[in-house]
């Protein structure tokens, strides 16, 4: 009889934990499901634990651990899981955000994807009248304001802050994406003063005056800054150094900047793309500035090197970009995350293994990561400059 009874009490503790397992993976279900259906969170590691924990999770805690322990294990395991989780968005409302470098790449797909959620865009073009514009004219709203923006010239930078200033009025500028940039692709030796020079006056000191010019409006809104840097902001590739020096010291800008804006109640994100394909990677734009690099060069460093270096230098790097993936899609969504993420991450690689590689990069021995580098960097191992053939 006791021993029934005993069986029954089992039977009864059973039946009750697995209720409560099934309430548990039912509610971490529903949330991990919610923020698929939102567009917040994509297949990668977080989606596949996500799955581990739901179909794994459960059986190994209800058999293995048992009674209140494994449930409470189960439990605590669903919500670490969930708190790596990309957090919800925070509404469009009437927020308004300044974009630079607008004309092609991340910065025009960033403008159609702000625009079709609703935001307002006060883009910035090297072409007011070009094609990228003309073409986001055509496909975007009422809301979107494209402006005549060179961010190397501080008449434009005004002149953009002040229209904006006029638009947004007390309500405040909600973001301001640092997207322009210039890539040339050169060895250190064979890049000029002046390339350097404008290469940072671009990708740094652009995003520097951009940014001091519309800070107040930030302020005021709570807002945003994101800064697209590079995966080579990090890590040094041959024959990208002016790029790599730029993108390093823009890095450095917003690490200060995000711990200065915290009483501010701003925050400072930066985006650190892989190799994508955008207008700094097309054909036609890389034979210009093979041009330029060769034409800045004085007589001695074109003999060192020869015309041939050069141009094989450059064929290799058109044809490895065509490889480069033509989808967007990952950093356009890094940047929005950060825009709009209730729990904005400081940082956002994207690319594929990218975070892998920023993470195991620091650990290595320096002679390795240069081995490495080298071997599956932009520039060709075989090729000799003239004074060594």
């Amino acid at each position: 009889m006791d021993v029934d009874v005993s069986d029954h009490i089992e039977r009864d503790d059973i039946i009750f934990y697995s209720v409560l397992y099934s309430s548990v993976t039912v509610v971490f279900g529903m949330a991990v499901l919610s923020k698929f259906l939102t567009n917040e969170f994509r297949f990668g590691f977080r989606s596949f634990l996500s799955l581990v924990v739901l179909f794994l999770g459960e059986p190994l805690c209800q058999f293995f651990v048992k009674g209140p322990g494994g449930l409470v294990v189960f439990a605590v395991g669903c919500l670490l899981v969930y708190s790596i989780l990309p957090a919800s968005h925070l509404p469009v409302g009437n927020r308004t955000v300044f974009i630079t470098g607008c004309d092609s790449g991340f910065g025009h797909a960033l403008v159609q994807k702000l625009d079709s959620i609703g935001m307002r865009v006060f883009a910035g073009f090297l072409e007011k009248d070009g094609i990228g514009a003309i073409e986001l004219r055509n496909k975007c709203s009422d809301r979107l304001k494209c402006l005549q923006l060179d961010v190397t010239k501080d008449k434009d930078i005004e002149a953009a802050a002040a229209s904006i200033q006029q638009a947004v009025g007390e309500e405040g500028l909600w973001g301001v994406v640092n997207n322009a940039g210039v890539w040339y692709f050169s060895e250190v030796e064979m890049t000029s003063e002046k390339i350097f020079r404008h290469v940072m006056d671009v990708n740094l000191f652009g995003a520097v005056k951009v940014t001091k010019s519309v800070l107040p409006l930030i302020r005021k809104a709570k807002g945003r800054i994101v800064n697209v840097s590079s995966l080579v902001g990090r890590m040094a590739l041959p024959g990208a150094g002016a790029y790599s020096m730029s993108k390093h010291a823009l890095l450095a800008y917003s690490d200060t900047l995000r711990q200065e804006m915290y009483k501010w109640d701003v925050h400072v994100a930066i985006i650190e793309p892989g190799a994508f394909y955008t207008g700094n990677t097309q054909e036609q734009v890389l034979k210009k500035r093979q041009t330029e690099i060769w034409e800045s060069l004085d007589p001695e460093t074109q003999d060192t090197y020869g015309k041939d270096y050069l141009n094989s230098m450059y064929s290799h790097f058109i044809t490895t970009s065509q490889t480069f993936p033509a989808d967007l899609t990952p950093t356009i969504r890094c940047i929005r995350s950060a825009l709009l993420s209730m729990r904005p991450r400081a940082r956002y690689p994207t690319g594929k293994g990218e975070e892998l590689v920023i993470c195991l990069h620091p650990f290595l021995p320096v002679w390795l990561a240069d081995r490495i580098m080298a071997t599956f960097g932009l520039l060709p191992r075989h090729l000799k400059p003239a004074a060594l053939l």
